[in-house]
């Protein structure tokens, strides 16, 4: 592996790493500033321990058939260029810095899983200016960022699990959403894309 392929990999899982550390740093910072404090948002969290385990265990699966990015399968897929790694670079730093502008924007209204909490607040502002699901957005940016900064490989498996997954979400979202706040999600829905923003227009 080059310096270049190097300094493109350690780019890749930093970013992947702070998202990590940010995630579950935020989800105590904000667990503890909500309304029912640390001890409401451990009673949430065992509420929906069912779909946590389930992601989990999707994770794993990836990491048990990825081999570990090591296996033979994966470098047959291999397709590593320059041009597109450092296009992938930039992707994937975007991409970290909207996630964590999105997860600080939504505050104590994040859950891991979609549903709506008790007086539960639309967020309109910020990144939800541009987009309805700016933190999929950033999901997807690191994703496909990702597979053009290593070049394809295990990423390429990583991509088909996710992209549909977050996809769907996306679904479920907006129709709790719809169903929470009626025409003012409605107007909003109307008004904002869900994942990638309008281009302004020229005059």
């Amino acid at each position: 592996m080059g310096a270049m392929e190097t300094v493109v990999r350690d780019a890749v899982s930093g970013c992947v790493g702070l998202v990590a550390v940010c995630w579950v740093a935020g989800a105590l910072y904000f667990g503890a500033q909500s309304p029912a404090g640390l001890r409401g948002w451990s009673a949430r969290a065992r509420s929906s321990l069912p779909a946590r385990l389930g992601l989990v265990a999707g994770v794993a699966v990836l990491v048990a058939l990825g081999g570990g990015g090591r296996g033979r399968l994966w470098r047959h897929l291999q397709y590593w260029q320059p041009a597109l790694a450092v296009l992938g670079v930039v992707v994937v730093v975007a991409s970290t810095a909207l996630l964590l502008w999105a997860r600080w924007v939504l505050g104590t209204m994040w859950a891991s899983v979609p549903l709506v909490r008790q007086g539960h607040e639309l967020r309109t502002g910020g990144p939800y200016a541009h987009v309805r699901h700016p933190i999929y957005t950033g999901f997807l940016g690191l994703v496909l960022g990702g597979t053009l900064a290593e070049g394809l490989g295990l990423w390429l498996l990583i991509a088909a699990a996710c992209v549909p997954w977050l996809l769907h979400r996306v679904r479920v979202e907006d129709r709790l959403m719809a169903a929470e706040f009626g025409e003012q999600y409605a107007a909003y829905r109307r008004r904002v894309p869900a994942l990638a923003p309008r281009l302004p227009h020229r005059n």
